[in-house]
């Protein structure tokens, strides 16, 4: 019987691994003028998502493509993230001069970027999943980040774990680092998309409802 590197359970996973690794350099040069950082994470959501759903796609092309269309809005998406983290963060800064009220501002700093994270987690799969404007994609992002609440803290906890053992000390820092330059991100996103499956059924549901309730009107009536 002759041997089938397709239904080889260690090929398939060393071919996963060299996509996780493409997407990661991927991701990287895409997101080094740092304007494009929203562009580059929802096309590599995308293709993740893709590919934890079992729908095989090309990589680099399905990532660029992804990159191009969804470019307006996911430029426009981080760059709203960004100014108010940027604002929370020199309101965070000045809070540290302040005697009085300092503690006060700091602690609504500390719930401002808590809240910002939660929502920013959900931005970028969004945008890569579903066609919605902006205004409803960051209200779609707060409705899941408040009801899913469970799900939400587990995503904060694989996107902000890595850093936290970055702040240990400077070899774990080092080791870290070049984790993420590898393949880091494309696993934290390869991670998250296997959550945001069971999350994001609460849209699929609603989608696959609507389409069904179109089929079954009658054509004269449509």
């Amino acid at each position: 019987m002759g041997f089938n590197f397709n239904e080889n359970a260690f090929m398939r996973g060393l071919a996963r691994l060299c996509d996780l690794v493409l997407l990661n350099v991927l991701f990287i040069f895409c997101s080094i003028p740092i304007i494009t950082i929203g562009a580059s994470a929802t096309a590599i959501y995308t293709v993740i998502l893709k590919l934890v759903k079992h729908e095989e796609s090309y990589i680099v092309k399905g990532f660029l493509i992804a990159f191009k269309e969804n470019f307006k809005k996911a430029t426009m998406a981080w760059l709203i993230l960004l100014s108010i983290g940027l604002v929370v963060y020199f309101n965070w800064i000045l809070s540290v001069e302040m005697t009085v009220l300092g503690p006060v501002i700091l602690s609504i700093c500390i719930i401002s970027l808590t809240a910002l994270t939660f929502v920013g987690m959900y931005i970028f799969p969004l945008i890569a999943r579903y066609e919605d404007t902006l205004k409803g994609t960051f209200k779609n992002a707060l409705f899941l980040a408040v009801t899913k609440l469970p799900f939400t803290l587990l995503l904060f906890v694989i996107h902000v774990g890595p850093l936290v053992f970055m702040a240990l000390n400077i070899e774990m820092f080092m080791q870290v680092l070049i984790f993420y330059a590898i393949i880091g991100f494309a696993t934290i996103t390869w991670f998250n998309s296997k959550i945001l499956r069971r999350v994001f059924k609460v849209f699929d549901a609603a989608i696959e409802a609507r389409e069904k309730n179109v089929e079954d009107v009658p054509n004269e009536d449509r």
